[in-house]
Parts: structure tokens; sequence; C-alpha cells
């Protein structure tokens, strides 16, 4: 994202992969774009996401059939929800579960044992490491 506000900020990439129930990856490779902006959008950043998205070079296909039954999930994603809830989002977010899994609560819960972060802010990266992150703790606090 551009920045935390979502009346004024917007997002920049976005990237999504589909687990099964025991998050295995159903495709692996699963779906990135970087969404265009012009360069007015990118010089109002804040220097964070400037330097952030500079470093990454985030600057310079699948669907879920079945409409309420994906979950939005990830780290700290009422913020991701919250951009959603917009236009030209809107559509995505309605599509979705009205649940979300948010999994840095699970972070907050657990404190303890939790692998650390390796804070890359690329959408790619933070999914796959948000997956690895809570079967971290399906693994130690869902045993069947």
């Amino acid at each position: 994202m551009t920045g935390l506000n979502p009346e004024r900020d917007t997002i920049l990439q976005i990237c999504c992969y589909i687990t099964d129930a025991n998050l295995n990856l159903l495709d692996p490779e699963g779906f990135e774009t970087i969404i265009y902006h012009d360069r007015s959008v990118l010089d109002s950043m804040s220097p964070w996401c400037v330097d952030t998205h500079g470093r990454t070079g985030l600057t310079a296909a699948r669907y879920v059939p079945r409409p309420r039954t994906a979950l939005l999930a990830g780290n700290s994603v009422h913020a991701d929800k919250m951009f959603l809830a917009k236009e030209p989002y809107k559509a995505v977010l309605e599509w979705l579960h009205y649940r979300i899994l948010d999994v840095s609560a699970f972070k907050e819960a657990a404190r303890r044992e939790v692998p650390p972060k390796k804070e890359v802010h690329l959408a790619r990266e933070d999914i796959l490491e948000s997956i690895e992150e809570m079967r971290f703790y399906k693994e130690r606090l869902f045993r069947e």
C-alpha cells in the first residue's frame, strides 16, 4: 500500500495463495500483480513507504468459484480489509467470507516460540510467511 489511510492511500500490489484446510498450497505459483499508479501517487507516499517499496523494487489466476467461502487471511489483515472495502476492490471483499483470519492474533496469544518475521514487505513473501506462521500455530496449538 502507499500508506495506511484507506481514504487517501491505495494498494500497490496484490498477491493471493489458495490453501486447503491443512494449509497446503493448492497452486504454488499463486496470483500476484502490481498495480500501476501515476508518478504523483508514488511521490505522495510516506518516507517509510518510499524507502521500503524502493528497496524491494515494488515501485520501479486463481479465483474462488463459490461466494462467501474463502477467508481473507494474513498478518494484520484488518488493514487489507479496509482497502478492499473501497472501489474498485469492493467486489472482491463481498465475494469473501465475512470472517477474517488474522495470523498476528495467534502471535499475540502465543507470544512464545514465535518464528521471527523477515520484514520483507512484498505481498508474495509476506503471504507465504503468514501461511508458514499459521502452519506453526496450527501444529502447536490445534493438535488433533
